[in-house]
């Protein structure tokens, strides 16, 4: 049986959201504070989701209403279960794919089983600075962490984004050397 990721039971189409809040965005990190502070956690804050037919300008669209960078890419389930993640969408791959007007989400995603992921429990030994590392020399904006189910499914669990990270820890470091 093949492995799904599926979506937390709290996501949101980003259509269905007016105003997203984002716990601790602003909040400074320290090198070595905890790689859990720099993630979003999908059982805090609801996961939002794009149809992978959607146009990428609706995509873009909702990331620049919501101040996101990523979402989400969600197909239907087979005989209409669940939605199902099926890959990440970021603003750079839309802006890169502008010359094609008309595409669907889907048609440029980075599809789930090319995404980098992140065991949610190999969190709890890593650090900010560990996670900073992790994305420098990469051409990686966003990891997807993901928590193993009891079955053969993959949950969803959460995202880091580099740019978050490295603003945060850039506060850091600049408000500790005055």
């Amino acid at each position: 049986m093949e492995t799904a990721l599926v979506v937390p039971s709290r996501a949101r189409s980003a259509a269905s959201l007016f105003v997203r809040s984002v716990a601790n965005d602003d909040a400074f990190l320290e090198a070595d504070d905890s790689a859990f502070y720099a993630l979003t956690d999908f059982r805090r804050e609801y996961p939002i989701t794009v149809d992978a037919d959607s146009s990428i300008d609706e995509a873009l669209g909702d990331m620049n209403r919501l101040n996101v960078h990523a979402l989400l890419v969600t197909r239907e389930g087979p005989g209409g279960a669940d939605p199902q993640v099926v890959g990440l969408i970021t603003a750079y791959d839309i802006e890169r794919s502008r010359s094609r007007r008309h595409a669907a989400v889907g048609d440029i995603m980075t599809s789930w089983n090319e995404l980098s992921l992140v065991k949610y429990e190999s969190l709890q030994t890593l650090t900010a600075l560990d996670l900073y590392e992790m994305f420098q020399g990469t051409g990686l904006t966003h990891l997807l962490v993901v928590e193993l189910q009891g079955d053969d499914s993959v949950l969803a669990r959460g995202l880091l984004s580099r740019a978050t990270l490295a603003k945060r820890l850039r506060g850091a470091r600049g408000a500790g050397s005055r």
